[in-house]
């Protein structure tokens, strides 16, 4: 049993008060925005940290994580990001806040942006933050930051505090497993999954003669006029994400319909499209429905115009995609996800009861996560230098570059076996010559059992184990008979992979 006696709370801050003062020598990189420019601004104050018997903290985690950890290594991090002119909010305040919501478990962050404009429900975010009236902070300056520092800046803050945690020894990276977990976008899915940035801006020559070869066809033809209903315009879908076996299909880039004119309102678009006369006479006004524009090139003649159009299918987040995943709810169902999958490694403590991540990288949510394996072995590596003796995973990373990469490192792979489309009858894994979870079968057909990890071959070590001793098959009996290993100790040996 470990002695816990060092991470008593009152040893802990001992510590943290040397590791504070290395990491900030660490990180001294001059904030450039002169303080006179900022919205708000952090400052590290030791606050009493109570812990009750029961494990409640008093004034919640939000206390007891900025009581403990001094943040302000987080300016130097991202100083490069922010030039000296034009007012703006002292980035580690914003970020947390980001912390607290997700420590308090706030479905979302427009919930959390009411709590922290309350009066009373908010004060001591603010507080510990350093937000002060009226300069209180809106969703758009979460997102804004978000695309300022990006995915590279959020890592490196990370494995800051991952060291402060290792200076701690609350870290050994005996083991490692590594998950990956499915999070929505706030776009809105809108039903299309090859969209690519050609959906930006798709090209359609000679819109307005289009439309107005179109208009001119129904006032030729009265009966063909209904007010309100829809005229729909379309090209050929552009996207070059679409399968082979997928036919693309065509896009609607403008909806219009007419209506009775009002003489007093006419339509601009009857103008637009060169139609002011003909509607004129027909008391008809066009309108445009549905559309989006994002730039027009015009030509010597209405053929040659140009307009590009935005796909109406194209969510705001283009880096989302749709992930599959069990329902926590129903796990005999599956549930789909418009968003990112985080791959999170975490280091965990069987003596200290913890798992902690030490690693994350976030991709498309229908991306090849297996291949995200060796990124975040490799971001260890890089920022720790430190390698683990057991890696887990599930059957996602079930790769041999994986195996490989944890192996030439030292360390054991158990990684969970994906049958992918293989047979996996009891025949058909005789004849492949090991089951599922990868154990091989004796000459004689009995299924082996593990003996242990050679070290010196870096292979699971399985034998027989003489079962045909027991054994009461009569096949297996009459193999007994002539079989070369029933002399050996164990058997029949065999390593594997």
């Amino acid at each position: 049993m470990r002695n816990l006696a060092p991470f008593a709370i009152g040893n802990v801050i001992k510590k943290l008060n040397r590791i504070h003062v290395q990491i900030n020598s660490k990180h001294n990189r001059p904030f450039p925005k002169p303080r006179c420019f900022w919205l708000s601004e952090y400052a590290y104050k030791r606050r009493y940290v109570k812990i009750h018997p029961d494990g409640r903290i008093a004034g919640g985690l939000s206390r007891f994580v900025t009581s403990l950890v001094d943040f302000s290594f987080i300016r130097s991090i991202v100083a490069h990001k922010y030039k000296p002119l034009g007012c703006a909010y002292d980035p580690v305040s914003l970020f947390l806040l980001e912390l607290f919501r997700y420590l308090e478990k706030y479905p979302s962050m427009s919930d959390f942006v009411k709590t922290i404009r309350d009066r009373e429900k908010g004060k001591h975010y603010r507080l510990y933050a350093g937000i002060k009236y009226p300069h209180w902070p809106c969703e758009g300056t979460f997102t804004n930051l978000k695309d300022r520092l990006g995915e590279d800046l959020y890592n490196q803050i990370l494995h800051v505090l991952v060291e402060i945690a290792e200076l701690l020894s609350l870290l050994s990276y005996k083991i490692i497993a590594t998950d990956g977990t499915l999070f929505p976008t706030n776009a809105r899915y809108k039903g299309c999954t090859y969209f690519c940035d050609e959906c930006k801006s798709i090209e359609f020559r000679g819109v307005i003669e289009n439309v107005r070869r179109r208009i001119l066809y129904r006032l030729n033809n009265p009966e063909k006029i209904v007010p309100g209903k829809e005229i729909r315009v379309k090209v050929p879908c552009p996207s070059s994400n679409f399968p082979d076996d997928v036919k693309r299909p065509n896009v609607e880039v403008l909806t219009l319909f007419l209506k009775e004119a009002d003489p007093e309102r006419p339509s601009v678009f009857n103008r637009i499209f060169i139609l002011e006369k003909e509607l004129y006479e027909a008391r008809l006004d066009l309108m445009v429905k549905r559309g989006v524009i994002t730039r027009f090139e015009m030509g010597e003649s209405i053929s040659s115009d140009t307009f590009f159009f935005r796909c109406p299918k194209l969510p705001a987040d283009m880096a989302a995609r749709i992930g599959v995943r069990r329902d926590p709810q129903n796990p005999n169902r599956k549930q789909k996800i418009f968003g990112f999958n985080a791959v999170i490694d975490t280091s965990i403590e069987m003596d200290l009861g913890l798992e902690l991540p030490v690693a994350c990288s976030t991709l498309a949510g229908n991306a090849h996560e297996g291949k995200h394996y060796i990124i975040n072995r490799e971001q260890i590596l890089e920022h720790h230098g430190k390698i683990s003796k057991i890696d887990l995973a599930d059957a996602k990373y079930d790769e041999h570059d994986n195996f490989a990469f944890s192996r030439s490192h030292d360390a054991i792979p158990i990684i969970d076996y994906n049958t992918r489309n293989e047979k996996t009858t009891a025949a058909a894994l005789k004849e492949r010559g090991y089951d599922r979870n990868g154990w091989p079968y004796a000459p004689c057909g009995t299924l082996t059992r593990p003996n242990g990890f050679d070290f010196n071959c870096q292979r699971a070590s399985f034998t027989c184990r003489r079962q045909c001793v027991s054994s009461k098959n009569p096949e297996i009996i009459e193999y007994a008979k002539s079989c070369s290993h029933w002399i050996n100790y164990h058997g029949f040996t065999k390593h594997m992979s």
